[in-house]
């Protein structure tokens, strides 16, 4: 494959449905019971992907070269008798931290809160970010926070870490650690990989473990994958860390997916995030 430029392999930045994570056309196992939740596409819903370096060494700005904010440009449909008469959906102004001083993190497609420390800057509830595995298979993350963001002077958009809600098909894996160890390793290879060079990063999965979600009322499962990145960036880290931690599918009955909680760490770096504040994050995961 022929990226811009003449690049062979070249990611490249994508406007995609932040929900599905399919492009956009031109036009267009828990504790106790958990009441159904739906799992719809907000109306009026705002499609970004903001192209940015997250963790200091994610290949997609340093190949693109730019640090833009793309939104789709689709055709408004035309509104039907029921447009005219609903009222848009009332969302809450605030939602309160679960977590003492911590920050609480929305997204626009996934009924799911987590909290962040006071430190991390939290992106609009409508960015997507988003990166292209050698395959042509995209991963995106929605509801983003970034700790020490704009901390390289080079890369416009570099963090230290970065978080958010990511999905794995329920088909794709044969179990809730399967869901997690594989999303980390499928954002290993996109984010991680060599530019056109077709080399993998070194990555070491770590053991699976539990953890207490929806204050109590379920319990989901975090794997953690160290990954070495194949090529090096102006600020890059030896080493990040990939924790992901997959819901059990009967939190969000019916959705025929894993909702995972993912978090990229720098690591071997000063002030890197420790996996005990990742698994608090985790914790403070609760319905919006």
């Amino acid at each position: 494959m022929t990226g811009p430029g003449g690049r062979p392999d070249e990611p490249r930045p994508w406007l995609v449905d932040p929900l599905t994570g399919q492009p956009l056309e031109p036009e267009a196992e828990q504790t106790g019971p958990l009441p159904v939740v739906r799992d719809a596409v907000p109306p009026r819903r705002r499609f970004r992907l903001m192209p940015t370096l997250g963790v200091l060494g994610l290949v997609l700005v340093l190949a693109v070269g730019t640090t833009a904010t793309y939104q789709a440009k689709t055709a408004a449909p035309r509104p039907s008798s029921q447009d005219l008469v609903l009222p848009d959906p009332v969302m809450p102004t605030r939602i309160a931290p679960v977590i003492a001083g911590w920050q609480p993190v929305l997204s626009d497609d996934h009924p799911l809160v987590f909290d962040v420390p006071p430190d991390w800057t939290i992106e609009e509830p409508d960015v997507a970010v988003g990166y292209e595995t050698p395959s042509g298979d995209l991963v995106t993350l929605q509801g983003v926070a970034r700790f020490r963001r704009d901390f390289c002077p080079g890369p416009e958009l570099s963090a230290r870490a970065m978080a958010g809600f990511t999905t794995i098909d329920e088909g794709e894996v044969g179990g809730i650690a399967q869901a997690a160890e594989e999303t980390t390793l499928r954002w290993a290879e996109a984010a991680y990989g060599s530019i056109g060079g077709g080399r993998s990063p070194k990555t070491e999965i770590g053991v699976s473990g539990p953890v207490t979600v929806f204050e109590g009322g379920a319990i989901a499962t975090a794997v953690t994958t160290t990954v070495v990145p194949t090529a090096e960036g102006p600020c890059s880290a030896p080493s990040v860390s990939i924790t992901a931690i997959a819901l059990p599918l009967r939190a969000l009955p019916g959705s025929g997916r894993y909702h995972v909680l993912l978090v990229l760490a720098d690591q071997e770096i000063p002030d890197a995030v420790a996996r005990d504040v990742v698994l608090k994050m985790g914790g403070s995961i609760r319905r919006e």
